[in-house]
């Protein structure tokens, strides 16, 4: 059974949603229950428009560049092609949508291999024309690859490193509140148990009160400021559902 997780433990940087499978268990402790998680890495929307799940919650966006001569230039090209690409639309203006004028799948993929042809230095993927929907933020998208400034925001996470069958398994240890992978207060920890040996995984950290106080004011926070919270559960599946 899918459940989603708490709010609070969803993150800003990562992903708004956080799908939790668990199945019940006969043992002396409820940490032991296991537990599938789903992290939801894009969002699409039903008019096309595709986002980062993590910046679902998110209400401003990055400042736009200005554009030098020669971006410009790249620019204008890119306006003659999507002219040719929307032929139905008499002016390709920066708030024209691509989607919206009438673009399909395999229009992406030739906008994409169009760039390519222009611009070594900018290789796009198909979700970054489903993610910048409008003239203006494609050229955006694009000069800010041009420029090396596309890169995401690392998300910091302190891995506990195991050897099973031959592969390195990475499990995160600490508490996820507010966007960051942090301790409980106090550093609290309880031993997480391999219940085919019953020996220890690792520590985990174990949650104080103040740490759910903190868990439940982000999620109350997201939940009431946030648009999931104003949406019911049909158009919430319809975004996760792939």
């Amino acid at each position: 059974m899918l459940q989603p997780h708490r709010l609070g433990h969803l993150s800003s940087h990562y992903c708004p949603l956080l799908l939790t499978a668990r199945t019940f268990t006969c043992g002396p402790s409820h940490y032991n229950s296991p537990t599938l998680q789903l992290l939801v890495k894009n969002l699409q929307f039903k008019d096309g428009k595709m986002i980062p799940a993590a910046q679902y919650f998110l209400s401003g966006s990055s400042a736009a560049v200005e554009l030098s001569e020669e971006e410009k230039s790249f620019a204008e090209q890119m306006r003659a092609v999507w002219k040719t690409i929307l032929t139905n639309v008499s002016l390709i203006e920066d708030s024209t949508d691509f989607f919206k004028s009438g673009a399909a799948s395999m229009d992406v993929v030739r906008l994409v291999e169009e760039v390519k042809l222009r611009t070594s230095s900018c290789q796009l993927q198909n979700e970054d024309v489903y993610m910048n929907t409008t003239f203006q933020d494609f050229i955006q998208m694009c000069v800010r690859k041009l420029r090396g400034e596309d890169g995401e925001e690392e998300l910091v996470v302190d891995y506990v490193e195991k050897n099973i069958n031959n592969m390195v398994i990475k499990m995160p240890h600490q508490l996820f509140i507010n966007g960051e992978f942090v301790d409980a207060e106090g550093g609290k920890t309880y031993k997480t148990i391999n219940p085919t040996d019953g020996t220890d995984i690792c520590e985990v950290s174990l949650a104080q009160i103040s740490d759910v106080d903190k868990a439940v004011a982000a999620a109350k926070e997201a939940f009431e400021e946030g648009e999931w919270g104003k949406m019911n559960p049909r158009d919430r599946g319809r975004l996760i559902y792939k």
